[in-house]
């Protein structure tokens, strides 16, 4: 069986969400419960101005700090858990391409 549509497309940039299920650990499919769609690749664009390379979800995303602390969310936010690095979409601006 084979899709008879292809996905579309499209980047999008969006300031802080405070949305605190994009800290919540290493679910891969945060974008598609926040957003109804898959995130392809993503940038964040640090508080020095300048933008990061382009991350791929659950290829080069793991971040190096930990969530600090557990916290109330609808996704399972425990203290001293993995997180991606879309984990920074709660406080900076950032990019993204999404399919659906």
């Amino acid at each position: 069986m084979y899709k008879r549509n292809q996905d579309t497309c499209r980047e999008v940039t969006r300031r802080a969400t405070r949305d605190c299920r994009w800290k919540a650990g290493l679910y891969r499919n945060v974008d598609f419960v926040a957003l109804r769609g898959r995130i392809i690749a993503y940038q964040i664009r640090w508080f020095n101005g300048r933008w990061s390379g382009w991350f791929v979800p659950g290829i080069n995303d793991a971040d190096g700090k930990f969530n600090p602390y557990r916290g109330r969310c609808s996704l399972r936010l425990e203290a001293k858990s993995m997180r991606r690095v879309w984990s920074y979409f709660y406080d900076h601006e950032h990019k993204f391409i999404l399919c659906s």
